[in-house]
């Protein structure tokens, strides 16, 4: 019997394998398709996901019947309005909710995010969705290998935390495929945990042509590389998401050391949302694969081109977890008009969310952020945190946890394991609180200084 299963699932694999290799090229093109056709394939995914999701999806059966809506009153992006919007809490209470019933929960693959916004979730991705991810991935493959021309085949080095969500992707997608050469990087992953001087002697050995990492991790690479004069051989692009790059040192980098910068706009919840080309008129974004809309924090209500307002996604690919107008958090605005360099995907702007503050021990080291970020991300019972600085060294971290947590004991193992990347003298007080401070736009910032926290709430009266 299990050898019979684990025929099928190389079948299974060969198959998706073999229309990955046969759409790969195909995706490449498909930014440069007319407005019309783009939207075309959007209203094609939607229906699809739309049928799926009334038919399969717990949460939208019951919505359904409470609004008196069906599948046939959504043919078009600005039909999913009529949704009411789903809040990350609510995906956090009750994953399961959101899953679709058409297979046995097993059989999904279960990621969870880094908590870059403070709130780590679950979500389930089916394996199909996740071997086409990669050819939706050619989108952006094609653009960094046209800029780093010295290779067919680019070589990506890649700068994550551990627990970072596109690693899980990664031994995901692999584990769900048969990838061909053609669509293959050669490839390195390190970790922004390991010594930045290790980690640059490892880029240099490996010679890549392409560097991906988020956006405070880029800014601390270059940082160490400005500060520290250690030899770096300079990788043709770089590519940063999960947080901001400053404007500031997206110029170092571009200009110090001659690399191109591209943002790239992903998510556990949706992948492939944009990404940035070489003209850096904005974000391109994945119309046919992911809905977006720029709504009112406050309100709730769909805002002009121009006009800045938090990001609410669909997800058009999934057929796992199905999220419909669910509110991302993130904060940007929809552009006006279409990029010069021929892509006709609609144009989002950078995103203008913060990035987390760098964490000082007591003898004045900066430590990044994921330092202490990682440990609360890996417990489960830890629904959201807040990492306070109060001064060198000295941390307050408030954790929102699940019901039925030991917080005595869930609090003072944390305690201990915070404090060791401080050092000596270092010292992380960690408390259960009911809610956490948010921001003006509903946002959560995971990591900041006690004097930044203060002036937020006296500016919310």
């Amino acid at each position: 019997m299990s050898a019979q299963r684990s025929g099928a699932s190389v079948a299974r694999r060969a198959a998706w394998s073999a229309r990955l290799a046969i759409r790969g090229p195909l995706e490449a093109r498909f930014p440069f398709r007319s407005p019309e056709a783009i939207e075309r394939a959007q209203r094609g995914r939607l229906r699809e996901s739309v049928d799926h999701a009334f038919a399969h999806v717990p949460y939208y059966r019951e919505a359904g019947k409470r609004l008196g809506l069906g599948p046939a009153d959504f043919q078009a992006a600005g039909d999913l309005a009529k949704l009411p919007l789903i809040e990350r809490d609510q995906l956090q209470a009750d994953p399961e909710y959101f899953v679709s019933e058409a297979e046995p929960l097993e059989r999904y693959v279960e990621l969870r995010s880094g908590g870059g916004g403070g709130e780590p979730v679950t979500v389930y991705w089916d394996r199909r969705s996740l071997v086409l991810g990669g050819a939706h991935r050619e989108r952006l493959r094609a653009l960094t290998a046209r800029l780093a021309a010295s290779r067919l085949r680019p070589r990506m080095a890649r700068l994550a935390a551990p627990l970072d969500s596109s690693r899980q992707t990664s031994r995901a997608f692999s584990g769900s495929s048969l990838l061909p050469a053609s669509l293959r990087y050669a490839s390195l992953e390190l970790s922004m945990l390991d010594p930045m001087d290790a980690n640059v002697e490892a880029l240099n050995e490996f010679r890549p042509d392409v560097i991906a990492c988020f956006g405070s991790g880029l800014e601390a690479l270059f940082v160490h590389l400005r500060e520290s004069g250690q030899p770096f051989l300079a990788p043709s692009v770089v590519t940063y998401g999960a947080d901001p790059l400053s404007e500031r040192m997206r110029r170092l980098i571009s200009d110090d050391f001659g690399i191109e910068v591209l943002s790239v706009y992903s998510a556990i919840e949706a992948f492939q949302i944009a990404f940035e080309c070489e003209r850096h008129t904005g974000l391109h974004v994945n119309a046919d694969l992911s809905a977006l809309r720029i709504v009112d924090p406050e309100r709730g209500e769909s805002l002009p081109p121009g006009e800045s307002g938090e990001v609410v996604v669909s997800n058009l690919v999934n057929r796992a977890t199905i999220l419909l107008n669910y509110r991302l958090g993130d904060i940007a605005a929809a552009l006006p008009g279409s990029c010069p360099c021929g892509r006709r995907l609609p144009l989002l702007s950078q995103l203008e969310a913060r990035s987390d503050d760098l964490i000082e021990t007591a003898s004045g080291e900066l430590l990044h952020p994921q330092r202490i970020r990682a440990p609360l991300t890996s417990e489960p019972a830890v629904l959201r945190y807040q990492v306070l600085q109060l001064g060198p060294g000295l941390l307050r971290v408030e954790v929102v946890t699940d019901r039925g947590a030991d917080d005595e004991a869930l609090c003072a193992r944390l305690a201990r394991t915070l404090a060791e990347p401080l050092g000596g003298g270092g010292s992380v007080e960690v408390a259960a609180v009911p809610t956490l401070p948010r921001s003006d736009r509903g946002k959560v910032r995971p990591v900041m200084s006690l004097q930044a926290r203060e002036r937020l709430q006296r500016e919310r009266g």
